[in-house]
């Protein structure tokens, strides 16, 4: 890794590739990589080309994970961490649970397939987890510009981001052949087989938020563990999910009961000591900066059950099932309501569903939990509204 790659770590947009098997989102992602080898800087300890990498493997909790490829590079002043899943169930955990922190994608659709099922779905999921730009390749596999079957394709892209609130005017589709770009054997950045992925990577520069540094958010801080409990102070331990805490910050306890406005008086050990009287603090509140975040029980996700080779089990949901939800480190019992025109999730599926929870629990949109059952956690969940 390089020393600009670590000293811009902070600053670096975490984006995506989404679309159907074989749509062409590796092929793509290596042409990319090669252009912008050309007219930018790529960041790897990696010397193979993109598509020849080993997939590599992100833990989402223990013997369920995501298998990607990884290209992080730099063009215009910007930087970049782009990730390629390998399968479709590969992409749908990724949004579900929000890895890497991604805020945007290219929507990779094959001229001659179109829009597939798990296509759509991907943009469904995005949409739910509301992110924010997409920038979508029409590849077209040498399929002339005059061609009606383009436009078709056009049209259908673009109906659906319509659709998911997604306007033409930030979210261009661009159109190219990804693999014609890769074969590419010169370097000439105007070249017909090169233009469309500068054009992709100049929307990407144009068009992409600006990256989110989760230090500079509102302070979240889980309570796992009451450690000390004295006469106007409790010590407690947590990890610190986004923003910062310092001696004398203050702060709220949020969950399960009404607002407590306290403040940091110090820490040790990576403990925290806040200002709190005995039974004040339990384990599934939250540390937060003031007014920034309430309990609530009643909250709209997505929800993606685990498959039997993930979880170990056979489980599904049902309409009015009542799972345990997994949070702060907690479990609480949840009423969950299916789509009208949905019975029942099997596992390797996933829905937006309804949760009313029995306690009420520091809730925001994109929180994450756990679905269990059994003692068993038989899926991963994001909150999309409250």
């Amino acid at each position: 890794m390089t020393h600009e790659k670590r000293t811009s770590s902070d600053h670096t947009l975490s984006i995506c590739t989404l679309g159907a098997a074989h749509h062409g989102k590796t092929t793509l992602t290596a042409a990319i990589q090669k252009v912008v080898a050309r007219i930018g800087a790529v960041h790897s300890d990696i010397k193979t080309e993109f598509i020849q990498q080993m997939p590599s493997h992100y833990p989402l909790r223990k013997g369920v994970g995501i298998t990607y490829r990884e290209v992080d590079y730099e063009t215009s002043g910007k930087f970049y961490r782009q990730i390629d899943c390998d399968t479709h169930l590969d992409i749908v955990k990724m949004l579900v649970s929000r890895s890497f922190g991604i805020q945007g994608a290219i929507w990779v659709v094959d001229a001659f397939e179109g829009v597939t099922a798990e296509s759509a779905e991907h943009i469904r999921l995005a949409h739910h987890i509301q992110l924010p730009n997409i920038i979508s390749f029409l590849n077209t596999h040498n399929i002339t510009e005059d061609d009606e079957l383009q436009d078709i394709c056009q049209q259908e892209m673009r109906e659906l981001l319509t659709e998911y609130g997604w306007d033409e005017n930030n979210n261009p589709i661009i159109v190219g052949d990804a693999n014609r770009a890769l074969k590419y054997k010169g370097d000439r950045t105007g070249s017909e087989q090169w233009k469309p992925i500068v054009d992709l990577i100049f929307a990407l520069n144009r068009y992409m938020p600006t990256p989110i540094n989760t230090g500079n958010l509102h302070l979240i801080m889980p309570v796992y563990e009451i450690v000390e409990e004295l006469k106007e102070r409790v010590t407690v331990r947590g990890d610190v999910v986004q923003g910062h805490l310092s001696v004398g910050q203050a702060v709220d306890i949020v969950g399960k009961g009404d607002r407590i406005k306290t403040k940091c008086l110090g820490t040790k050990d990576g403990d925290v000591v806040v200002e709190s009287e005995p039974d004040w603090i339990s384990v599934g509140q939250v540390l937060c900066t003031p007014k920034t975040i309430r309990a609530h029980t009643d909250f709209e996700a997505i929800i993606y059950l685990l498959t039997q080779e993930e979880s170990g089990t056979h489980i599904p949901i049902i309409e009015n099932d009542k799972p345990m939800i997994h949070l702060w480190g907690i479990d609480v019992t949840a009423h969950l309501h299916l789509p009208s025109d949905l019975p029942i999730i099997s596992p390797g599926e996933n829905a937006h569903v309804s949760v009313k929870l029995e306690l009420p629990l520091a809730m925001e949109v994109g929180t994450r939990f756990e679905v269990k059952k059994m003692g068993t956690c038989i899926g991963i969940g994001i909150a999309t509204s409250i």
